[in-house]
């Protein structure tokens, strides 16, 4: 492996497909057909706007007869595209079976848009590098794979009426954002409701926060869990007790934020008269 892969593991992989695939005089639309991935999965890693799974890897080397080589590659591009406090994250989302996500300041991670995204980590971040926010906004945009699996989880999403007040990115981009978030909203495993401005101070007092739940099946049952994120680490709460808090403070703020209609008028109306 040469120095290149461990200067950008992700740019190598995606080159080493490139080359593989034309030393087979394959097109993008041909490797996606032999290796069973739809083609803008491989044009999207191939123009490094998505992280390779594992199992795309293995399809990958069986249909380029690369002998494991981009598995190996996987393991590299994982270990150095995700922070360590954040791998366990996209693990555990990958697990899950219900997702209830809270969010007082941003649209969730897992219904951005790439542009949004970019606008967030580099305001959010802002000593990161140019090649650092494009690689969190490739791991944000590969996070949000698991709404298209075959077997998604349940995401029920929360926010703030100022999180579309909030212009991330100037108008074009917030327009972009309201109609993203208009259309998953639409899929019937994604709820997104919001807590308008009229309903005062919520119970969470704008602390966010994620509640993951997993299969009860098997001899030994995952319990639920939270993740809480400040600027440089994350924290996961896993104490049933304190899980208690977090699952009835999410009720309360289901019950008192409009029905998810309602929330899709709300960011319409945003979408129709603020961002034209």
């Amino acid at each position: 492996m040469n120095n290149e892969a461990f200067v950008n593991p992700l740019a190598f992989f995606a080159g080493e497909m490139k080359r593989l695939r034309a030393k087979l005089s394959m097109t993008q639309e041909q490797l996606a057909e032999a290796s069973g991935y739809a083609p803008s999965t491989v044009a999207a890693i191939e123009s490094q706007h998505l992280l390779p799974s594992d199992d795309f890897a293995k399809h990958i080397d069986k249909a380029l007869d690369a002998d494991g080589h981009f598995e190996r590659l996987q393991q590299l591009v994982e270990a150095t595209s995700v922070l360590p406090w954040f791998r366990d994250l996209v693990e555990t989302e990958r697990k899950a079976v219900s997702i209830q996500d809270y969010q007082s300041y941003l649209v969730p991670g897992l219904l951005q848009t790439e542009d949004y995204a970019r606008h967030a980590v580099s305001a959010t971040r802002p000593r990161l590098s140019d090649e650092d926010i494009q690689r969190a906004v490739t791991l944000r945009v590969t996070r949000q794979e698991i709404l298209n699996q075959e077997n998604p989880p349940r995401l029920w999403a929360i926010i703030d009426e100022s999180v579309l007040r909030r212009e991330v990115g100037g108008r074009e981009v917030m327009r972009t954002q309201c109609d993203h978030l208009l259309a998953k909203g639409q899929l019937p495993h994604i709820t997104v409701q919001v807590m308008p401005d009229s309903k005062g101070a919520a119970c969470a007092y704008g602390k966010d926060f994620m509640i993951l739940t997993f299969n009860s099946t098997g001899k030994k049952p995952r319990p639920p869990m939270a993740y809480l994120e400040d600027m440089r680490t994350a924290r996961y709460v896993r104490e049933q007790d304190e899980i208690g808090v977090y699952s009835t403070t999410f009720d309360y703020l289901r019950s008192n934020a409009i029905d998810d209609q309602q929330s899709a008028d709300l960011i319409r109306g945003y979408r129709d008269e603020r961002y034209i």
